[in-house]
């Protein structure tokens, strides 16, 4: 490999996905309660994700290039992550930048020069591309000092604590607008998307279930699928539906207990999402909550949403697994 080809392949590889600048956020909030120095809390980005930019990269044929340049190329998508939470973090308030934008492009030296081998050439790469400026000093605001729940205030530290990969992006959506009305105390209008959201979920739990009927025993839960597939029916029937759906062991035995979750354990998830359907039910005239949506009534629903939520996905994913049902005891 020579080192165009070294070249091409490192930026080919760079990737800066969402998920990867929501890490980078909750790594960096967490940072910056000792540390101020952007280079150091993007460092505490690359270390806590067990990557480091190489110093050098050797270009021989009796050398294995490829772990290197995969080395190079996750550093460099790291480094833009961090750069890319650092100033999502400034905007939305959570860090206050105390200098000007600084810092240089990342660079990579390359050689084709072995220990012990002959003559041969050495040279670097410098990755403008992949450069974002950040304030070389940045502090926590310090209205967030002492506070332990800052992610109920930021979209992307909220889904990062929910922790759940197999969540359907509509659903994410919605946590993501509950969390900013939240933040500007719009309660009625958080508390909607908390609805939507947490109907999303009891959806998407219940088509998982569905899909892994066996053939043949479809007929069983032909009354639960058309309440489901209805727009006209409401949450808390489309709730009871997939209740029912799952309360058929004869059916979902296997997924219980793959999953560590009885039906029974559906129940403590019903309360929290008939609080939710409760709360958001102000929406329509002349209708009130049980107790009015407040601060702390919004906190506790989103922070209950973590565990209850987390059981909904978790057995989705159980559900979705192949060849489940039928897996014997």
């Amino acid at each position: 490999m020579n080192a165009d080809d070294a070249n091409k392949l490192i930026r080919e590889r760079v990737s800066v996905t969402p998920q990867r600048v929501i890490l980078a956020k909750a790594i960096i909030l967490e940072a910056s309660t000792k540390e101020r120095d952007s280079n150091g809390l993007v460092e505490a980005v690359l270390k806590a994700n067990r990557t480091e930019m190489p110093k050098l990269i050797v270009l021989h044929p009796s050398v294995d290039p490829i772990p290197v340049i995969t080395a190079a190329s996750e550093a460099l998508s790291w480094q833009l992550a961090a750069s890319e939470a650092i100033w999502s973090l400034v905007h939305s308030g959570f860090l206050i930048a105390l200098s000007e934008p600084r810092g240089s492009p990342p660079s990579v030296g390359w050689t084709t020069v072995v220990p012990g081998g002959g003559g041969g050439e050495t040279s670097g790469w410098t990755f403008d591309n992949f450069f974002i400026p950040v304030p070389s000093q940045v502090r926590r605001a310090p209205s967030l000092d002492g506070m332990s729940n800052q992610f109920l205030s930021e979209p992307d530290l909220y889904l990062n604590t929910l922790g759940i990969s197999n969540m359907h992006e509509e659903v994410s959506a919605a946590f993501r607008e509950a969390v900013k009305c939240f933040r500007y105390e719009l309660f009625t209008a958080a508390v909607t998307m908390l609805g939507k959201a947490s109907e999303g979920a009891w959806l998407e739990l219940g088509a998982s279930l569905l899909a892994a009927v066996p053939a043949g025993q479809e007929s069983i839960f032909r009354k639960q699928k058309d309440v489901l597939e209805d727009p006209m029916v409401g949450t808390f029937r489309k709730i009871e539906a997939v209740l029912a759906i799952y309360g058929h062991q004869d059916v979902f035995q296997s997924v219980a207990l793959a999953s560590g979750i009885r039906p029974q354990e559906l129940r403590p998830v019903t309360v929290w999402s008939d609080a939710v359907r409760d709360a958001r039910n102000t929406i329509h005239f002349g209708i009130s909550a049980a107790t009015p949506n407040t601060y702390e009534k919004l906190s506790a629903l989103l922070i209950g949403a973590v565990p209850n939520v987390r059981v909904l996905y978790r057995l989705k994913g159980t559900s979705d697994t192949p060849g489940i049902i039928g897996v014997s005891p």
